[in-house]
């Protein structure tokens, strides 16, 4: 199973099957995942209950990519997203264009172009990915309470701005804690301080970072970039692997 913590993630919003088609074969050799829109129910879905790193939007649907790309803007988990419009004629490809699109696909589609383009913009949308990576991780932590007790616990996931942790106690929200994290892989320990964000009162809490040296920072980015492409390289050859036992079989 495909590790969503690493996944790049595609949306189609297009009623052309056929584009639709193109697009997923090709963004399968890079381990991309793409979803699909017709667009026929305006604003899409998808773009309310999934991360995306990219959207393609067809110009030549009737309004269709307008309202898409309003949608992606206003929400902030994908805003980011990198923008592929295809249009047909002049006037929609400077419509697209004005809409800042990151690249423009005309019509009739030449399904290399469209690989070349593909592959030009994986690593933007790999480096929107790596911005929101939470690496399910089991490491020990030491929480320094105000009081100077140390509360020995394991994190659940770690990202670059906080983690999740399971301990023997509960923690009050606002509690501002120092934290060990230990990152084992060679030793290194990262110190910070940190503030409770949220506690079920079952020994799970949630720790914001807020405040971690740069030195520190830095052991803390490269290793969770160690570990999101790592996680990236498996969720390829998964993909892939499935994408080929797929035609096989059809």
């Amino acid at each position: 199973m495909i590790n969503s913590a690493a996944e790049v993630r595609a949306l189609v919003v297009s009623p052309d099957p056929a584009l639709a088609s193109a697009f997923l074969d090709i963004a399968r050799e890079l381990g991309i995942i793409s979803d699909v829109s017709n667009g026929q129910e305006g604003v899409p879905q998808e773009l309310g209950r999934e991360k995306y790193e990219a959207l393609l939007v067809d110009f030549d649907g009737d309004g269709v990519a307008l309202a898409a790309l309003a949608a992606l803007r206003a929400n902030p988990s994908n805003r980011n997203a990198v923008i592929f419009a295809i249009a047909t004629g002049a006037s929609k490809q400077q419509l697209a264009l004005q809409h800042q699109a990151h690249f423009l696909l005309p019509r009739p589609l030449d399904s290399k172009e469209l690989r070349r383009t593909l592959y030009a913009a994986y690593d933007a949308m790999t480096r929107e990915r790596r911005r929101y990576f939470r690496c399910t991780a089991e490491l020990p932590v030491v929480l320094t309470r105000a009081d100077g007790s140390d509360v020995a616990a394991q994190t659940s996931n770690v990202s670059a701005n906080g983690m999740s942790i399971r301990s023997a106690i509960s923690f009050k929200l606002g509690e501002r804690v120092g934290i060990t994290l230990d990152l084992q892989d060679d030793g290194t320990h990262v110190l910070a301080s940190g503030t409770v964000v949220w506690d079920d009162k079952h020994g799970k809490s949630g720790i914001s970072f807020q405040c971690v040296r740069p030195e520190l920072q830095h052991k803390l980015d490269t290793w969770l970039d160690g570990q999101f492409f790592r996680m990236r390289q498996v969720a390829v050859r998964e993909l892939q692997t499935t994408s080929a036992a797929s035609r096989e079989g059809s």
